[in-house]
C-alpha cells in the first residue's frame, strides 16, 4: 500500500551531528527517509521534567547531610557521624546516577 505523504519536515544539524546521522542511516540498511520516519515515529521519548525536579532537592539533602555529619564528627559523635557519612555517600551515588541518566536521556 503506497501512502501519500504530502508533508515535509526540516531541521538543522551540525557537521558532527550530520556525520553521525549518516553513519547510523548507512549501518541500518534503510533509505534516509524511511530511517528518519521510523526514528521520529517509533522512538520512545522519556519525559525528563519529573527527574529534573529531583536535582535541586537531592542537592539540598546532600548538603544538609554533609553539614550534620561534619558537626557530629567535630563534636566526637563518631558512630553517628559514620552512619551519616554512609548515608551521605549513598545520596552522592544516587546524585551521580541521576546526573548520568539525565545526560544520556535528553
Amino acid at each position: 500500500m503506497n501512502k501519500k505523504r504530502p508533508h515535509q519536515v526540516t531541521f538543522r544539524l551540525s557537521d558532527e551531528e550530520l556525520e553521525i546521522l549518516k553513519e547510523k542511516i548507512s549501518s541500518s540498511g534503510k533509505k534516509q527517509q524511511e530511517y528518519l520516519r521510523r526514528a521520529a515515529l517509533e522512538m520512545q521519548i522519556t519525559n525528563m521534567d519529573p527527574l529534573k525536579e529531583l536535582i535541586p532537592e537531592m542537592k539540598k539533602q546532600g548538603t544538609n547531610l554533609n553539614q550534620v555529619a561534619k558537626k557530629l564528627n567535630e563534636n566526637g559523635y563518631v558512630d553517628y557521624g559514620n552512619v551519616l557519612s554512609g548515608t551521605l555517600k549513598e545520596v552522592k551515588e544516587t546524585w551521580q546516577s541521576l546526573k548520568q541518566y539525565l545526560a544520556t536521556h535528553r
